[in-house]
C-alpha cells in the first residue's frame, strides 16, 4: 500500500520535493488561513519527519513517506500477528464482507487511496496544519485534480473543524453548495467540544479542579478584586475560566501584573480554561511598533507567558517589545508555579480523554443488528477516544485496556478525536494488533477524514475496521 502511495506521488522514483502552492479557485479569505505569514511561529517552522527521524518512531505497519525532503523510502516491519488471526475483511452471517450500503457511515477501506488526501493527512499528523490545508486547496484549485471529488472537499471541512476555523469553513460551505447543489456539512468546533468535555470530566472526578473564577467580557479593577477574593476562599488548585474575556481595561493592568508576578514566584497550582481568549486580549493591548502603548501591558503579557510555561512565545513577545521601545529585551526565567491548561486552545496540546460515549454513536444499532457474529450477546464494548493523542500514548492505552478488559468486540468512538501523531499512532497500531491476536475485534467509528486517511497510511485498517464520519 505504501509503495503505491510513493509511486503515485513520485512517478519514476523522483525524489524531488513538491512545492505546495495556494493557487485555487477557493475564496481568498479561505486561502489566507494557510499562508506562511499568518501561521503561528510553531507552524512556520514545523519540521517534517525524515527517514532519520522516522527511525526513532516505534514500529509502524507500513512505510509512511512524508513531506520534504523526500530522499528515501522509509520502511518498517509490521507488528507480529499470528497467522491464525491474519487480517481479513470482517464478514456477516451470510459470509459476505461488510457493505457500504448497510451503513450511513463510510467504511474507509472502501474509499481506497487518494495520494493528495494522504499527503495532507501526514502533514496534519505531524502538526503542519498550514501544509495540510495547502495540499487540499491545491488539489481543489483550478489546476488541481480533485475539484470534483466531494471527499477532498469534506476533508478540508474536517481540517477547519479540527483547527476551529469557523470563518473559513463557512466561506468554503458556500462554494461547496454552489458546486455540488447540496447542503454543506454543519459547523462544529472540535477544539471547543474537547474543551467542554475536558472541563465536564474534570468537574465529575473527585478531587479535581472546578471553576474558581470566571472572567467577565471586560476585565476591570473590580474584576481583579473579585478574583483575589475568590482565590483567598478556595483551596488549590485554582481553575480560572478566561473564555468570556474580550477586553482588558486600563485599570486592571497593574493589579493583574502583581497577581501574575506572585504566581510566577510561588509554587501555586494553577489551571486555566480558555487560554486563547486571554492571549487574544493581551495581544490586543500590545500592538507591535506602537510606542503609545503603556509598557505595563507588555510586561503583563510576558509575565502571563512565564506563568503558562511558554518560553518560545515569551521570546517572540520580548523581541517585539525590544523593537517597539528600542530597549534590551527581558530575559526568560522559569516560573515556580504548577500550571496546566484545561482546554484545547492549542498551547501545550489537547488533552487525551477516554470515557463513555455521551450518546450512542450513529452506527451502533445498524452494526449490532446486521453483523451478529461480530458481536457478543451484550454487543460491542464502546468507549470514546477524544482530544489529541501525541507522543507517548502509554497512559492512554493503559486506560483503554482497563476499560475494555475482557471484551471480545470493541468500538472506539472518535467523533471528538482531533489528531493522532506518528509516535502515538505507532503505539496504537501495536495495541490494536495485540488485541486482534487475542481474538478481539476492534472498530474505530466517526473518524474525521484526515485521521482516517492517516490510519490507512500506517496500515491500521489491516487490523481494525475504520469508519469515517458521515458528514
Amino acid at each position: 500500500m505504501s509503495q503505491q502511495w510513493w509511486r503515485t506521488k513520485n512517478p519514476g522514483g523522483d525524489s524531488a520535493s513538491t512545492d505546495f502552492g495556494l493557487s485555487s479557485n477557493l475564496p481568498a479569505d479561505a486561502q489566507s488561513d494557510f499562508t506562511q505569514e499568518t501561521r503561528p511561529p510553531s507552524l512556520r517552522s514545523a519540521s517534517y519527519l525524515t527517514t532519520q527521524s522516522l527511525d526513532q518512531v516505534p514500529q509502524l505497519a507500513r512505510s509512511a513517506p512524508v513531506a520534504a525532503p523526500r530522499t528515501a523510502k522509509p520502511s518498517f516491519d509490521a507488528p507480529t500477528v499470528p497467522a491464525s488471526v491474519a487480517a481479513a475483511p470482517p464478514q456477516d452471517s451470510r459470509g459476505t464482507a461488510f457493505s457500504l450500503s448497510r451503513f450511513q457511515a463510510v467504511d474507509v477501506g472502501e474509499v481506497g487511496h487518494d495520494p493528495e488526501l494522504e499527503e495532507a493527512a501526514i502533514r496534519f499528523a505531524n502538526g503542519d496544519d498550514g501544509g495540510a490545508g495547502a495540499c487540499l486547496m491545491e488539489a481543489l484549485g483550478s489546476n488541481g485534480t480533485r475539484a470534483a471529488h466531494q471527499e477532498v472537499w469534506l476533508a478540508l471541512f474536517d481540517l477547519y473543524r479540527a483547527t476551529g476555523q469557523q470563518e473559513a469553513f463557512e466561506s468554503l460551505a458556500i462554494d461547496f453548495a454552489n458546486r455540488f447543489d447540496r447542503s454543506a456539512p454543519t459547523w462544529i468546533s472540535l477544539p471547543q467540544q474537547v474543551s467542554q468535555m475536558s472541563l465536564a470530566a474534570g468537574q465529575k472526578r473527585p478531587g479535581s479542579s472546578h471553576i474558581t473564577w470566571q472572567a467577565p467580557s471586560v476585565l476591570r479593577l473590580q474584576s481583579v478584586a473579585m478574583l483575589n477574593g475568590a482565590l483567598s476562599k478556595t483551596p488549590q488548585p485554582w481553575c480560572l475560566d478566561w473564555r468570556q474575556l474580550k477586553q482588558l481595561d486600563d485599570s486592571a493592568a497593574e493589579p493583574l501584573l502583581k497577581l501574575f508576578n506572585r504566581w510566577a514566584e510561588q509554587a501555586m497550582q494553577l489551571r486555566f480554561v480558555g487560554v486563547q481568549a486571554l492571549d487574544d486580549a493581551l495581544k490586543a493591548m500590545t500592538e507591535s511598533g506602537n510606542r503609545q502603548t503603556p509598557e505595563i501591558w507588555w510586561r503583563l503579557r510576558m509575565e502571563a507567558l512565564r506563568v503558562m510555561h511558554r518560553p518560545d512565545e515569551f521570546e517572540l513577545a520580548a523581541l517585539d517589545y525590544c523593537v517597539t521601545y528600542e530597549v534590551s529585551p527581558p530575559s526568560w526565567a522559569n516560573a515556580a508555579c504548577d500550571f496546566r491548561s484545561q482546554d484545547s486552545d492549542g498551547h501545550g496540546g489537547l488533552q487525551t480523554i477516554i470515557g463513555e460515549p455521551s450518546a450512542p454513536d450513529s452506527y451502533h444499532s445498524g452494526l449490532d443488528s446486521m453483523v451478529p457474529d461480530l458481536l457478543q450477546d451484550e454487543g460491542p464494548r464502546a468507549v470514546e477516544l477524544a482530544g489529541q493523542v501525541m507522543g507517548d500514548a502509554t497512559e492512554a492505552l493503559a486506560t483503554l485496556d482497563a476499560k475494555l478488559q475482557g471484551a471480545r468486540s470493541v468500538r472506539i468512538v472518535c467523533s471528538r478525536l482531533v489528531r493522532v501523531d506518528f509516535a502515538a499512532a505507532s503505539a496504537l497500531l501495536n495495541w490494536v494488533a495485540a488485541r486482534q491476536a487475542e481474538g478481539c475485534r476492534v472498530e474505530f467509528t466517526e473518524l474525521h477524514r484526515l485521521i482516517a486517511s492517516f490510519f490507512m497510511v500506517i496500515g491500521l485498517h489491516e487490523h481494525a475496521r475504520l469508519i469515517q464520519r458521515a458528514d
